[in-house]
């Protein structure tokens, strides 16, 4: 990752030239190059430089000798390139998180340097080794190691002229007594290095200088100024580029208008900060930056967009696999989902953020994370489990003594209790969150002295409170009025009592009815299974389970498998039972369909379900994870029908229309339960054709392809599915040759018109 402190990055401003010369290998020239964009790289490629045997000053060749000195500069490296080297591997590994080679490496260039005797070169290493103490939150190292370098510093040059080496030292002595919390001297420092770039010209570190004051004011918790500075160091770098420092300056602007409450401002400046990061090219950057868009954007009132850049954030942070970052992004997309009032999406991501900051033990952002949740569950009018993660992240606040959010933790607690009635516990978390608030302003004065907008807030905070007092002293008045009415229901108790007891009889009489009447309801009388409107009770509850396991399943799909947890939906169509009274008479009939219901119950597999839909039609109803084989299951249930014990002769040649549901795994809500029916009623109809053709049992299976698109099927389902399958997008699986079935004729209007 890019380290925070921003003297560090970028050897243009702040950090010291890395040598007095130009490297002329081109693995360094490519080194500097990706220093920022990509750090790893640069790593790899001055290791591979310095696997070079180093050059012997004493055995140069003669430059006359042209051939032989090129092969020299292509297989050895010069004592300077050397330095050079370490130097820029120390801010590339730096600037990839890695502190502590950095500082391996930056020793070597230090050691070299004092054993060569060249002192410029040693100063400009302890610049840089001053720049990772500072990176560490070292000021009084850092501190240490530049007052070592000031001695080793190039004398001032008579003309005046600027030494790139003794500004770095400058603008770096003023970043560490901003470390060190010498505030005055910091931005004196800074002022002075700004108004020395001014006169002679060089915005660039005219920039940094302005971009550190900027960080100063931003210490001392004055925007204004802060905000002031940061735009200044954007218009001074404006025709130039210098992507790091103007994505900084302009990710901070950003933050600052979005606290003063101008939302296009602040959008403004987040898009300008994403793309100086993307034209950077470093991708933890730009992630950042996509994180502090989506965030202003979302403070501006569009959700959807900044859900947008969440998610693209959230991409580039799988490619890198970072957990605690992925955390992070999951907390601002359930946050998002919240102001978008999708509680379940909300609170899937929400649940995810917990778990990664419980994992890396991030403490504050998981009591941001519960502060979320408590706001989630308080929308969804579910008080009570709002009330459990808003104390827990009470409790995680109180054991980091953690004022801010403490202090919101109390208020939504005060809400909550306000909103249930409860104005005692109201009371008492409104006056722990004054006092933490009280304590978080005067800490705010003493830095800021912005007494006037401190006692706006207290007066604010204090009207509120008297407003409190005063709806306390209302809920007394309740209360006296409660023991009353409590008094009087006391002495009528008796009868009330009686007559709940009664009426309560009455209603479980009556319930028990309904109970054995909506069972006889659900149940074909002829044979005891499962009828229709069983079936269209359980179908969308089922469907509805299968579209959210195939919208995970597509969410998912880096594995590129198929999906495997489909219902399968058997019609199947009976032939002796569509004219069995007809043919033996209404007693016979009635004998076998009874007999035949039992058989059927005690036949089909244990977690299969088998529905009589009258007039010789069952839908055979089991999950694709209990289908070894289909072939196998079409077996079993043409051997349960052929092994029916009967005394008459039954027509057994079964017709099956098979389809599987989610029938477009990657579109699950295409299709109703309606429109479902209607597709499966077709691929029965098939297979009647087939088994009229062939006298022979006969199925039919219609099953879309991966690539299909719900679109294809707007307009009557049944012209729809039959014009894909005439072109191939829907596959058809049968027990006969498919090109017997004339799927023309089974349109409900002519072929012509399909």
């Amino acid at each position: 990752m890019i380290l925070s402190v921003a003297v560090l990055v970028s050897h243009l401003a702040g950090a010291p030239a890395l040598s007095p010369y130009q490297p002329e290998p081109t693995e360094l020239q490519r080194a500097r190059q990706l220093m920022l964009s990509r750090p790893n790289e640069c790593v790899a490629l001055t290791n591979y430089f310095l696997q070079r045997k180093e050059a012997d000053p004493a055995q140069m060749i003669s430059s006359r000798q042209d051939f032989d000195h090129q092969e020299q500069a292509r297989l050895y490296r010069t004592r300077e390139q050397t330095f050079a080297a370490w130097q820029i591997q120390a801010l590339c590994q730096a600037n990839e998180g890695l502190l502590l080679p950095a500082d391996v490496s930056i020793n070597q260039a230090i050691e070299l340097a004092r054993r060569h005797r060249q002192p410029e070169v040693q100063a400009a290493s302890l610049l840089l080794k001053a720049k990772l103490a500072l990176a560490g939150r070292q000021p009084a190292q850092a501190r240490q190691l530049l007052d070592n370098a000031m001695p080793l510093l190039p004398a001032p040059a008579e003309d005046d002229e600027p030494d790139p080496l003794r500004q770095s030292w400058q603008l770096l002595d003023a970043a560490t007594l901003l470390g060190q919390q010498r505030y005055d001297e910091a931005r004196s420092g800074f002022e002075q290095i700004r108004l020395a770039a001014l006169k002679q010209g060089d915005s660039t570190l005219q920039a940094w200088a302005n971009y550190q004051l900027g960080e100063y004011y931003l210490l001392l918790q004055q925007g204004e100024l802060a905000l002031s500075h940061f735009v200044e160091t954007l218009d001074l770098l404006s025709q130039r580029r210098q992507y790091y420092l103007k994505a900084m300056a302009a990710d901070k602007a950003a933050t600052l208008y979005a606290n003063q409450g101008d939302g296009e401002q602040a959008v403004h400046y987040a898009n300008l900060a994403t793309t100086e990061f993307e034209l950077l090219g470093n991708s933890p950057l730009l992630i950042g930056s996509l994180l502090n868009l989506g965030r202003v954007t979302r403070a501006g009132g569009d959700a959807n967009l900044a859900l947008v850049y969440f998610f693209n954030a959230l991409d580039l942070v799988r490619v890198q696999g970072d957990t605690q970052l992925m955390a992070r992004l999951y907390l601002e997309i359930g946050q998002s989902y919240r102001h978008l009032k999708t509680f379940a999406e909300a609170r899937h991501y929400l649940n995810l953020a917990r778990t990664g900051f419980e994992l890396n033990q991030d403490i504050p952002r998981q009591t941001d994370t519960l502060l979320q949740l408590g706001q989630l569950h308080q929308e969804q009018q579910e008080p009570g489990l709002a009330l459990l993660q808003l104390e827990q992240a009470r409790k995680l606040a109180e054991q980091q003594d953690d004022v801010p959010r403490l202090i919101e933790s109390h208020r939504l607690l005060a809400r909550l209790f306000e909103g249930s009635g409860n104005m005692t516990q109201a009371l008492h978390h409104q006056k722990a969150f004054h006092a933490y608030y009280e304590r978080a302003s005067q800490l705010n004065r003493l830095l800021t002295q912005s007494l006037v907008q401190e006692s706006d807030q207290q007066l604010q905070q204090e009207r509120e409170l008297a407003e409190l007092r005063r709806q306390n002293e209302l809920l007394q008045q309740d209360r006296q009025r409660f023991a009353l009415l409590a008094t009087s229901l006391s002495l009528i108790a008796p009868l009330l009592l009686y007559g709940l007891v009664r009426n309560h009889i009455r209603s479980r009489r009556l319930q028990q009815e309904n109970r054995e009447l909506h069972q006889s309801l659900q149940l074909e009388p002829r044979t005891g299974l499962p009828n229709w409107r069983q079936l269209m009770q359980r179908l969308p509850q089922e469907m509805a389970k299968r579209q959210q396991r195939s919208e995970q399943w597509y969410l998912n799909e880096t594995e590129a498998q198929p999906f495997n947890d489909k219902i399968y939906y058997f019609l199947l169509h009976v032939p002796f039972m569509a004219d069995l009274s007809e043919r033996l008479g209404l007693d016979h009939a009635r004998q076998i369909q009874k007999k035949l219901g039992d058989y059927l119950q005690g036949r089909i597999h244990p977690k299969a379900r088998i529905y009589d839909l009258r007039e010789g039609q069952f839908i055979y109803v089991i999950s694709q994870r209990q289908v070894v084989d289909l072939h196998q299951t079409l077996s079993s249930l043409e051997r349960m029908f052929a092994e029916f014990p009967c005394n008459f002769e039954l027509d057994r040649r079964l017709a099956i229309g098979i389809i599987g549901h989610p029938f477009l795994p990657k579109a699950p809500h295409a299709l109703d339960d309606m429109r479902l029916g209607d597709i499966l009623y077709l691929a029965m109809a098939a297979a009647h054709q087939l088994a009229e053709q062939t006298g022979e049992l006969a199925w039919v299976e219609l099953l879309a392809v991966d690539c299909q698109q719900a679109a294809f099927f707007n307009g009557d389902i049944r012209h729809c599915c039959i014009r894909a399958i005439l072109k191939g997008l829907v596959k058809v699986n049968s027990s006969h040759k498919k090109q017997q079935i004339d799927w023309r004729a089974l349109a409900p209007e002519p072929a012509a018109l399909i």
